[in-house]
C-alpha cells in the first residue's frame, strides 16, 4: 500500500509540475526531464562499468525510437491540453486512454476481448467533457472563447488517443521481448526491459533536443533556469512514479493496483486543480469525471 500511495503522489506531482511548466519553456523542461531520467537510469551502470544489454544491437531499437517520439510528443500534447482544458480533464482523458491498448490488443494481438461496459462508459465520459463546454454566443470575445473551448476538447481526444497509442506500442514491444527471450528466463527478460526503458528515455531526450535545435532556427535559444529546475523535478517525479508502480505490482495484484492508482491520480489532480489553480468545471463535466473513474474500476474488475 505504501508504494501505491507514493505512485499516486508522484503521478499527481507529475501533472502539477507539467502545469507549472507552462509558465516557462515547456520543451526545455521536457528535455531536462528526460536527461534526468537517462542519468539516473544509466549512471549506476556507468559507474560499475556493467552494461548487460547493448541497445544498439537489439532488434527493438527501432521501437525505442518510436516510443521515444510518443513520450516526447505526449508531454507536449498533454501540456498544451492542460493550458486549454485544465489539469483535471486532461488527466482524466490520459488515464481513461487505457482502453485503447486493450482494444488494439484484442484486434491486433489476439488477446481476450475487453469488457464493453467500461469502454462505453469512457466514451460517454469523453462526450460529457465536450458537452460541458459553453454553448455558442455572440460577441468577439465569446467567439475567441468558443474557439479555445473547441480546441481544448479536440486536444482532450488527442491526449486520449495519443496516450492510448503509446501504451499499445509499449505493450507490443514488451510482448515481443517476452516471446523472444522466454527460454532464457525472467532475469534476461528483466535486463532487456530495463535496457528498453533507459533507451526510450534516451531517444525521447535526443528527439526533444532535435526539436529545440530546429525551433532555434526561427526563435533564438534562451536558457530558462526555471524550466531547468522544473524539468529536474519532472524527471524525478516521472522516475519515482515508474519505480513505485513496478514495486507496487509486486505486492498488489493488477486488478487492485491500477484502478486505485488511476482513480487516485484523477481525484488528487482534480482537487488540486479546483482549489489551487481555480479550474472551473461544469456539472456535466463532474459527472463525466465520476463516470471515467467508474469505468477505470470496472475495467479491471469485470
Amino acid at each position: 500500500m505504501t508504494y501505491l500511495l507514493i505512485a499516486i503522489l508522484c503521478g499527481s506531482l507529475f501533472c502539477i509540475i507539467l502545469k507549472l511548466c507552462q509558465k516557462g519553456d515547456t520543451m526545455q523542461a521536457v528535455f531536462v526531464n528526460y536527461l534526468t531520467a537517462v542519468i539516473v537510469t544509466f549512471l549506476p551502470q556507468l559507474i560499475r562499468n556493467d552494461f548487460p544489454v547493448n541497445p544498439f544491437a537489439e532488434s527493438w531499437l527501432g521501437f525505442s525510437v518510436l516510443q521515444g517520439f510518443f513520450f516526447m510528443a505526449g508531454f507536449l500534447v498533454m501540456s498544451y491540453s492542460i493550458s486549454l482544458s485544465g489539469m483535471a480533464l486532461t488527466t482524466a482523458a490520459s488515464r481513461a486512454s487505457l482502453i485503447v491498448p486493450v482494444i488494439c490488443g484484442w484486434l491486433l494481438l489476439a488477446q481476450p476481448a475487453p469488457s464493453w461496459i467500461p469502454v462505453i462508459l469512457v466514451v460517454t465520459a469523453m462526450l460529457m467533457f465536450s458537452l460541458g463546454e459553453k454553448s455558442a454566443s455572440k460577441g468577439e470575445k465569446d467567439l475567441v472563447d468558443r474557439k479555445k473551448h473547441r480546441g481544448g476538447m479536440a486536444f482532450l481526444f488527442v491526449v486520449f488517443l495519443f496516450y492510448g497509442a503509446s501504451d499499445f506500442s509499449l505493450k507490443f514491444v514488451q510482448q515481443r521481448i517476452s516471446d523472444t527471450y522466454a527460454s532464457a528466463g525472467d532475469a534476461v527478460i528483466d535486463q532487456q526491459l530495463d535496457a528498453l526503458a533507459g533507451t526510450i528515455f534516451l531517444m525521447a531526450m535526443l528527439l526533444t533536443l532535435l526539436a529545440i535545435l530546429l525551433r532555434s532556427i526561427k526563435q533564438p535559444f534562451r536558457l530558462s533556469w526555471k524550466s531547468v529546475g522544473l524539468g529536474v523535478a519532472l524527471g524525478l517525479a516521472n522516475l519515482g512514479c515508474t519505480r513505485s508502480v513496478l514495486n507496487g505490482l509486486l505486492t498488489l495484484d493488477t486488478g487492485t493496483f491500477y484502478p486505485l492508482y488511476n482513480v487516485g491520480i484523477i481525484l488528487v489532480t482534480t482537487l488540486i486543480g479546483v482549489l489551487f489553480f481555480k479550474e472551473k468545471l461544469r456539472p456535466i463535466q463532474y459527472v463525466g469525471l465520476v463516470i471515467s473513474i467508474l469505468a477505470i474500476v470496472l475495467f479491471f474488475k469485470l
